[in-house]
């Protein structure tokens, strides 16, 4: 297979699971990652936490081992950070001019010269080396608009189906509300049969292959979190589906 059949072999995304989403081991085999993270689409994105989410922010060795897990094993090498209330990355490229940011940012430990590192390691020269991505969303809160969001996603959506930059890591705190809006939009770009609701009942349903049983009095996932990142998420796929850029 040569080199341009291969990437637009890469450029056309897998065929998605049937729904309801079965929490099975066979759908952990292929969309299971950890506890903190999960495949939207195997080996293509990933949506997650921030690296070094609940860990002691005091514990090198503990965030290296969450980023050595995410650029190693699951092979990442675009990192889209969503935390309007961090600053991005060194070396972040703006989706839609960063989308939103909050005045007093966090102080947690940057992540990007680990994973550059961890990439370096593993051959991660020139093409290989990790991206870093930013589109700022205030936490438990819409993107600033539908445009802007739209203009992200397009950005997305074409990185992904260019088959460059490896599998793309899309991450906010805890990697539920913020993520599964951003994801469940990159779902409906990606699938054009997909519908606003099918998509956020992928982005809920996967987020339980990061616990290890689904019984009741576990935990629950709603990814988007809110009924305001639903309402979006549907007012980008009218949007998009409309044909109204």
């Amino acid at each position: 297979m040569t080199g341009s059949d291969d990437a637009s072999r890469r450029r056309q995304p897998p065929p998605l699971p049937p729904l309801p989403v079965e929490i099975s081991d066979k759908m952990r085999e292929s969309h299971g990652f950890s506890s903190t993270a999960h495949w939207v689409i195997p080996n293509v994105i990933m949506q997650g936490s921030r690296p070094g989410f609940g860990i002691d922010a005091s514990d090198d060795s503990a965030l290296m081992n969450q980023v050595r897990a995410l650029a190693g094993d699951g092979g990442c090498r675009t990192f889209v950070s969503l935390q309007a209330e961090c600053v991005p990355e060194e070396g972040s490229a703006l989706l839609d001019d960063g989308g939103f940011r909050k005045p007093n940012p966090k102080d947690l430990a940057p992540y990007a010269e680990l994973a550059s590192s961890v990439a370096k390691e593993m051959g991660g020269e020139g093409g290989d080396a990790p991206q870093f991505l930013y589109y700022g969303i205030v936490g438990m809160q819409t993107a600033q608009s539908v445009s802007s969001l739209s203009n992200a996603i397009s950005d997305l959506s074409s990185r992904v189906k260019s088959g460059e930059g490896g599998a793309v890591y899309v991450h906010c705190g805890g990697g539920v509300g913020r993520a599964g809006l951003v994801c469940a939009c990159l779902l409906g770009a990606l699938y054009p049969t997909v519908s606003a609701d099918e998509a956020m009942e992928y982005t809920t349903g996967l987020c339980y292959l990061r616990s290890k049983d689904r019984k009741e009095g576990g935990t629950h996932y709603s990814s988007p979190e809110t009924e305001g990142q639903k309402k979006q998420v549907r007012e980008f796929f009218e949007r998009m589906r409309s044909g109204d850029k």
